[in-house]
Parts: structure tokens; sequence; C-alpha cells
């Protein structure tokens, strides 16, 4: 008879358990630990996460946009480094045959593009310029996290063009269903068997509006040929998109509700300097009393008052000692989940050092430059495109449609930034132009600048000189500041050699 195999005890069965569950990742063990975290992950699919949290999540920001100053500042950074004061600078880059700059067609392509981004032109409510345009969709992007921009042909100015800014509310989140020609309808979104939008489905009015009729949903089936629909996805299939301080909505409502707590306690300490204690052992009064209770009191004061009632000095806390230390660590994880450093969410540079900040600072321009590049991608690159074929249809730029691939050649120079230290950049740039490892040209658009219009002034500005006799003069003042400049770098090096 076979001999039986003794089952484990209860002790052996725990750790086998135990060794069970931890043998693979350790983010994914189920204990008692991980309740909470396990409560909240979900494998729901990108869409049917946003359409669940959407509406939610979008008020809340933009309550948070109205009243949260460092909610209202991410957004102001956002306008002034990705967009700029001036916005792209325009260049079109159009050849002849022999290799050379078309400089007729792309004057003609330029000025033609100035004068469509004046206010009253480019945007169909007449309120804006192209530049006022661009803010407004920068800060509409990144705090409802999509946008929507219609794109209007045969539009009744010069140019046969202009461009519409449209809140993604219009999109009904609740409008999917399956069509018969095997398209779906994901969020008010149509798309086709790839995903590819198709076309979209706009609210006649606006759901928020109270002036609204009530006769139910009147849609407007826009082709996505004419609506420009932008966001920045985070996980593949994804139709709508969804606010871009998601992961930071939540600390900054407690940081926002935090900061305003203390300033309240803080004022009303501020406000209440005293009050008046009664002594309950002081039962007779004296048959002559002349002290009184005093309300308002001037400086240099002394006041006699009633018997049996001292005076108690008030005594507040607040702001807290770790008022400051608290508000400093919350922004930090609110700058992180924004993509920018803490220095600049919160205006505060104080504690860092010179090194730091300049780390910091070329890492938020690495964040720019990334939103730069979506912003042309997305919306620049096509507006241009279709406002140039639209103008050479409408005769606003007299310049043959046929020849139309060769002349869109399109550019726009992003905004950009002079080095932390203005007097290190321009010797390095020196340099590396003399050694020819740069050129002036990508130095100058390094800065957000045209090459071309720099050497256009830089020409404009020596004949001007020249015909009134000063570019002599000044050629000879940067000769004698040359050789100030060495006889300086001769000093400070036998200097140097003496003190070695």
């Amino acid at each position: 008879m076979p001999k039986q195999k003794k089952k484990p005890g209860l002790l052996q069965r725990l750790a086998l358990g135990y060794l069970r569950r931890s043998a693979g990742f350790k983010a994914a063990e189920k204990d008692r630990l991980k309740l909470a975290w396990q409560a909240r992950a979900h494998a729901l699919s990108a869409n049917e996460l946003i359409f669940r949290d959407l509406p939610t999540l979008v008020q809340r920001a933009r309550e948070q946009g109205i009243n949260n100053p460092y909610a209202k500042r991410f957004y102001t950074l956002l306008k002034t480094k990705v967009i700029g004061p001036r916005g792209p600078r325009h260049q079109n880059r159009a050849k002849l045959s022999d290799g050379k700059p078309d400089k007729i067609t792309n004057t003609l392509i330029e000025e033609g593009w100035k004068d469509w981004s004046k206010v009253g032109v480019c945007d169909v409510t007449g309120r804006y310029s192209l530049i006022r345009f661009l803010h407004l969709w920068m800060e509409t992007l990144a705090r409802d996290g999509e946008v929507l921009v219609r794109e209007v042909f045969g539009f009744e100015n010069k140019f046969g063009y202009a461009i519409q800014i449209i809140e993604a509310d219009r999109l009904d989140r609740k409008l999917n269903a399956e069509l018969t020609n095997g398209n779906t309808i994901r969020m008010g979104v149509e798309l086709n068997q790839w995903e590819r939008p198709v076309a979209y489905y706009l609210l006649v009015q606006h759901p928020g509006d109270r002036y609204q009729q009530v006769h139910g949903k009147d849609y407007e089936r826009v082709p996505a040929e004419e609506l420009i629909h932008t966001l920045d996805p985070m996980r593949p299939h994804q139709a709508r998109g969804f606010p871009w301080l998601h992961a930071s909505m939540v600390d900054l409502h407690h940081v926002g509700e935090y900061r305003e707590s203390e300033m309240i306690a803080a004022e009303f300490g501020a406000k209440n300097i005293g009050f008046y204690e009664q002594n309950p052992d002081a039962i007779e009064e004296p048959k002559t009393d002349e002290g009184e209770l005093v309300e308002e009191i001037e400086a240099g004061t002394a006041q006699l008052l009633p018997w049996g009632v001292k005076w108690v000095e008030g005594l507040t806390n607040h702001p807290n000692a770790n008022f400051g230390d608290f508000i400093r660590n919350s922004l930090r994880g609110v700058s992180s989940g924004a993509g920018i450093s803490y220095p600049r969410l919160a205006n505060d540079g104080a504690d860092m050092s010179w090194s730091s900040l300049r780390d910091t600072e070329l890492d938020d321009r690495d964040f720019y430059r990334l939103l730069q590049g979506m912003f042309t991608d997305e919306l620049m690159d096509r507006l241009r495109t279709n406002w140039l074929r639209m103008s050479l249809l409408s005769g606003a730029i007299q310049l043959p449609f046929s020849d139309f691939d060769r002349i869109n050649k399109p550019h726009f120079q992003a905004r950009g930034w002079q080095w932390v230290s203005p007097k290190d950049e321009a010797v390095a740039n020196e340099k590396s132009i003399k050694n020819r490892t740069d050129s002036r040209s990508s130095v100058i658009r390094s800065r957000g600048e045209d090459p071309e219009e720099v050497f256009d002034e830089i020409a404009w500005e020596e004949s001007v000189l020249d015909e009134k006799g000063l570019l002599n003069q000044e050629q000879s003042t940067d000769d004698d500041n040359e050789h100030t400049d060495d006889d300086d770098n001769a000093s400070e090096s036998d200097d140097a050699k003496s003190d070695s």
C-alpha cells in the first residue's frame, strides 16, 4: 500500500500563498494596504473613462481657472511661452527652378497672410486678430483638454476664408451609435473603421446656454475636412480630450482651500486685537465708577476700564509657522503634474541657486518647444495651406492656382528665448560662427526671429548710416572697442600669470 503524502500545515499553506502572491510585480499585489489603490484602478477603455468623468473634470478645471491663481498662472505661461506676444513668425519658402528663393512670390504670400491675420478679417466674429485667437485656442486646449476650430470656406472677406473657435461642449458626449455604413459615433465624433475622424456632430446651441431652446437636441454634422479637433491623447483609441491639469487638480483644490483659510484666520486675528474679561468675584460696584468700555482707540491713548473688567490681548498663531513650507511642497507636486517647474508656476526662486534656476529654465523651454511643435502641426500648417488655396481661388493673391504645390511652402518660426546669461551667449555664438559650427541664421532663429527680416533690417540700417556719413565712424568705434577688449584680456592674462 503506497504511503500517503502528508498535507502541508497551516503555516506552510500561508507561506506558499504569500510566495505565490509576491512572485510577480509588487505593484500588482492585492493586500489590505492597497485596497484604496485597487478601488481606483480599472480596466475601462479611454473613451469609457472619459465618458464617465469628462463633464466634472472640465467644470472643475474651469472653476480653478477663474479662482485659483496657480491654475491661472499655468494658462498664462502657456500663452506667453508657447504662442508668445507676437505669435509664430510666418515665412513662405517657395523656390524657383534654379533653386533660388522666389522672392516676389514669397513676399506676396507673406504680406497677404499679414493682412488676413488682422482684427476683423481672420475670425468669423470679427473680434479677434490671429494672435488673440491663438492665445484663446491655447488656453482652451489646456483648460478643457480639447478645442475645436471650424474652417469657413467662402466666407465674406476678400480671402474667402475665416475660422471660428468652438468649445468642445457642443460635441455631445452622450451621442454614441453604430451606423449602417460601418462607422461609429463616439461622444459626438464619427469614426471610420480605422478610427479616423469622418465628421463631428455639433449641437446647434451650447448645452450650458440659459436661453437655448427646449425642443430636443438639434445637431449639425460637420465634415472633418472643415473642423480641426485638437487634443493631446494619453492613450490609443481616444476620441476626446480631458483637462491637462487632471493630475494636479486635487492638490490645487486643497492648496487653494488651505491658503484661503489661513488668510481668513490671519485677517480675523489681526482685526480682533483683544477682548474684555469680567471678574466673577467683583459683585459690588463702587459708588463712583468713571471707567468705560472703549471700542475705538488712538495711538498713545490710556483708558480706565469699568469695575471688574480687565483687558485681555488677543493672540493668534496664523499664519501658521509651517504655512510657507506646506504651500511650497504642495505646489511642487502640482507643478510636476502640470509639466513645468515649481519656480515658474509659483513665481518663487528665492531659495534656488543660479545653476538650479538655469536647469529648470532649460527643462521648461523643452516643454514649451514640445507644445510649439504640436501647435504648428495640429493647427498652423493646415490653416495656412487652406488659406492660401482660398486666397488664390478668390483672387486675393494674384498668383496662378496651377502653381499651388510649388508656392505652398509655409514655415512657422515659433518664439525663442535668449540665454539666461546674454553676454555669455553672445560670446559663444560669435565663436561658433567664427568656427563654422553654427550659422547666423540658426542663431537668429533660436531667438524666434526671421533671419531674412533681420538681414534686411541690418542692410537698411547700414544704408541709412552710410547716407548720413556715420558708417565709417561706427566702424572706427568698433575697432577701438576691439583693441580695448584685447588690452583688457592681455592685462587679465598678465595678472593671472603674476598671481601664479
